[in-house]
């Protein structure tokens, strides 16, 4: 990769209009191309290129620093398509954030509004700074004098921490001053066992897929998630003035979870048969499914039904946001497309171009939990 490449990069991530100056892009390139090709870089090669750059019209200076113009955009996303493995990992996600969010923070907002959200911020790896990346997670908007929550109710504040190199959007199950969760959310986490089988991933959906519909069969309304790295999630939201007790609602949800991973998993045992059939890698599987949270080294050969994010301050990656492990979004799956799905679904920006081609998502509607509660009251 060369020095002129590495710098259209780190200039394409700058908020439109921000000024760099030399300086920082020197120290930069410098220490991606010492780590790299294991030699020190001049002043006058990083002029040199700059110079290039202008030429090409894919930046501009202004009295000694440094700006992007639009034409680098498109220059820097057929580079990340030919070269992605060998870039700076952490300007990769970056770009990809700014380019994403514009396009598809409007679907995300809905589950980020009027609740705390935390933030994950993005920057180069001190060990590696190619291809590992130093992720922070920022829960307040300010510390002192006293903490205070990270509000996001629109596109423009979205776009403020977007341009501060947060890419990672994590909200509340609750709303701000509420003491009753308004997500209920089970994580399906497959343990190694079943991951490292060939159709792993596979089986997940499979059992994803099946959890679906047995919460459609038991009246509720649940939405299908990709996590945005190997797992997947069914999502729904209650009309807590359903419950009776309504003490302490996070309970409640929490004892529901169980209840419904319990009365599920009698219903794949009861398809054993079949199931088998389709999955033989896994007949050994003396139970599919779990909700014991504690002890992950006793669970390697089940999914876990995670309800663990049922408590105050509890916190869920957001419908619609990048993962900044993966890169990948955590996007609503249809359940007529969880069969086809895989990960290359989740890239940012076929998700940008599916929204642009219209494309539908699934969204989160209101269920009644009357009808689940007294069918598992009485299973």
């Amino acid at each position: 990769m060369s020095v002129r490449e590495r710098i259209a990069l780190l200039l394409s991530i700058k908020e439109e209009g921000k000024l760099v100056d030399f300086d920082h892009i020197f120290e930069k390139i410098a220490r991606d191309v010492k780590f790299v090709e294991k030699r020190d870089i001049n002043i006058d090669e990083i002029k040199s290129n700059l110079e290039t750059l202008k030429k090409e019209e894919l930046i501009e200076e202004i009295d000694g620093k440094y700006k992007p113009k639009e034409k680098i955009h498109a220059y820097v996303r057929k580079l990340i398509e030919e070269k992605e493995e060998v870039l700076n990992r952490s300007y990769i996600l970056v770009w990809k954030a700014k380019h994403y969010y514009p396009v598809a923070g409007e679907l995300m907002l809905p589950y980020l509004k009027e609740r705390p959200v935390s933030v994950v911020k993005v920057f180069s790896g001190k060990n590696d700074p190619i291809k590992e990346i130093d992720p922070i997670f920022v829960r307040y908007a300010r510390y002192k004098p006293k903490p205070q929550h990270i509000i996001i109710n629109d596109m423009r504040k979205l776009m403020e921490y977007v341009h501060d190199h947060c890419i990672d959007f994590i909200p509340y199950v609750h709303r701000l001053n509420s003491n009753m969760p308004d997500f209920f959310i089970l994580d399906l986490d497959a343990g190694k066992r079943i991951l490292n089988e060939k159709r792993g991933f596979e089986f997940l959906k499979f059992i994803a897929k099946s959890l679906y519909d047995f919460l459609i069969e038991h009246e509720m309304l649940p939405m299908m998630k990709f996590s945005g790295s190997r797992g997947f999630q069914i999502w729904a939201s209650f009309d807590n003035s359903k419950f009776a007790n309504k003490s302490d609602l996070f309970a409640v949800y929490r004892m529901l979870a169980i209840k419904i991973q319990e009365s599920f998993e009698r219903h794949l045992q009861e398809n054993r048969t079949e199931i088998i059939k389709e999955f033989p890698e896994f007949k050994e599987l003396k139970a599919f499914t779990t909700s014991q949270v504690a002890h992950k080294e006793e669970r390697e050969d089940k999914i876990l039904l995670d309800w663990s994010s049922m408590k105050p301050q509890g916190d869920v990656r957001a419908p619609f946001s990048m993962h900044h492990k993966t890169g990948l979004v955590s996007i609503p799956v249809d359940r007529k497309e969880i069969d086809s799905f895989n990960q290359l679904d989740a890239e940012p920006m076929k998700v940008i171009d599916n929204i642009n081609s219209g494309k539908k998502f699934p969204v989160l509607t209101q269920s009644d939990p009357s009808y689940l509660q007294e069918k598992l009251k009485n299973s």
